[in-house]
């Protein structure tokens, strides 16, 4: 089962009360991550938008693992910069990734000491060890406890059939003895937005 809300957040509140330094310090980097996340994730729409084959061919080498090496070292030396929109895409595609992963991490990181210090399972170590495991799976790009935290739900972001094939293989193989098994719920983006259906539809 999954963790009280309310009560967690009541803790991290009262938290906050007790160490406002170090609480607001975490706190701004939560925010600066997650806006970065959201920086990283437009930009990848962008480049698909800007030059499809572009796009399809960098995601094809990168899950053949033919980057040309001056792409992987600018991706490399990059500590959070996402490059600009005219970059050549594979090479844009390749830093702009690597940037969201590394939000990623240190996004979880924040998480985990806040959670340390408020006394509530933000992410719990069961989840740690599920989510680096999942983190480490080539091709995905992000992953973390979704929500206010807790054990019942983890997400991954990952491209490619077949960075889908091992996160599933992952999750339906995992057994733990603190969480138990894992259900896999595939998710992917809908493109037609909010509709009103006149009859249910056949699919």
């Amino acid at each position: 089962g999954g963790s009280s809300t309310k009560s967690m957040v009541s803790a991290i509140n009262s938290w906050r009360g007790h160490d406002a330094d170090r609480a607001a310090s975490l706190w701004d980097t939560v925010i600066a991550q997650n806006d970065k996340v959201a920086s990283c994730l437009f930009r990848v729409a962008e480049l698909a938008r800007a030059d499809p084959e572009g796009y399809k061919e960098a995601l094809r080498i990168r899950e053949e693992g033919e980057l040309p090496r001056e792409q992987r070292s600018r991706s490399n030396s990059s500590d959070g910069d996402i490059p600009p929109a005219n970059s050549e895409t594979s090479a844009t595609l390749h830093t702009t990734l690597t940037v969201l992963s590394r939000c990623f991490h240190r996004l979880r990181a924040s998480m985990r000491e806040m959670g340390i210090k408020a006394k509530v399972p933000l992410e719990p170590p069961p989840q740690t060890r599920l989510l680096d495991a999942t983190a480490a799976l080539k091709g995905v790009y992000g992953c973390g406890v979704p929500g206010a935290g807790g054990y019942d739900a983890v997400f991954a972001i990952y491209i490619g059939e077949a960075a889908r094939q091992r996160v599933e293989k992952l999750w339906e193989e995992w057994a733990d003895e603190e969480c138990g098994t894992v259900v896999v719920l595939p998710i992917a983006p809908e493109h037609i937005g909010v509709a009103v259906h006149n009859q249910v539809p056949s699919d």
